[in-house]
């Protein structure tokens, strides 16, 4: 029957060392846009290549995945805070350069001072790294020049993930549990999944409770079923 508080009818407990092997893995998928755009003043957004450190002759540790056209490559391992496009905006949207250039002359004895620009660039913002998968240099209806990502992140269950069977009985994780907190049976074995029996006469799911009944006789036979 119902083991604990924590696999109420919709809910799971689940082996943490059957995580810890491999259980339940997931890779999820996101998709990043970076958009160039152009402004009234003929100016545009830019990418730069990577920073190089003047010591060490080497790109600086946030831009160590770029290439040398400031973009990510397919394939590098990214980290939190790490840039996957060096995107740079002028400083100013609206003036024309020679707007600054007379406000410059105003303020600064150099006429040609000319206002750098900011940098704006699509950071990478999850603690557990992940992979690069696709790179995509696309434009849209406006002409814009975009960067498409796609990252690929293996991520192991936690509480609140939710589980299905093939026969629609679903729950949501409750509970983690040591392994040595489980039940077990007279030859040791111990649950992946914990499961409350009260799903079933709502749902009717006669399927899922045959499937389970052949999983056991296979596992304590080792025999397919």
């Amino acid at each position: 029957m119902s083991y604990s508080g924590y696999d109420i009818e919709d809910a799971l407990i689940l082996n943490k060392s059957s995580l810890d092997r491999g259980f339940g893995r997931c890779i999820v998928y996101k998709k990043q846009v970076v958009a160039m755009k152009r402004y009234p003043n003929q100016t545009c957004d830019k990418i730069k290549g990577p920073l190089i450190n003047i010591d060490t002759k080497k790109p600086k540790w946030e831009h160590e995945v770029l290439d040398m056209d400031g973009i990510v490559g397919v394939g590098e391992i990214v980290d939190n805070k790490q840039v996957l496009v060096n995107k740079y905006t002028p400083s100013s949207t609206t003036m024309t350069l020679a707007e600054q250039q007379s406000n410059a002359s105003t303020t600064t004895t150099n006429v040609f001072a000319e206002a750098e620009d900011k940098e704006t660039p699509l950071v990478y913002r999850n603690p557990v790294p992940a992979c690069i998968e696709k790179v995509m240099l696309t434009s849209n209806h406006e002409d814009m020049f975009i960067v498409k990502l796609l990252t690929r992140q293996t991520r192991r269950p936690e509480i609140g993930d939710k589980f299905s069977s093939r026969h629609g009985q679903k729950g949501v994780c409750g509970l983690i549990v040591q392994q040595e907190d489980l039940p077990f049976n007279d030859l040791g074995m111990c649950p992946d999944i914990v499961m409350n029996p009260h799903g079933y006469p709502s749902r009717m799911t006669i399927g899922k409770l045959i499937e389970l009944l052949g999983g056991k006789a296979g596992v304590l036979e080792g025999k397919f079923q």
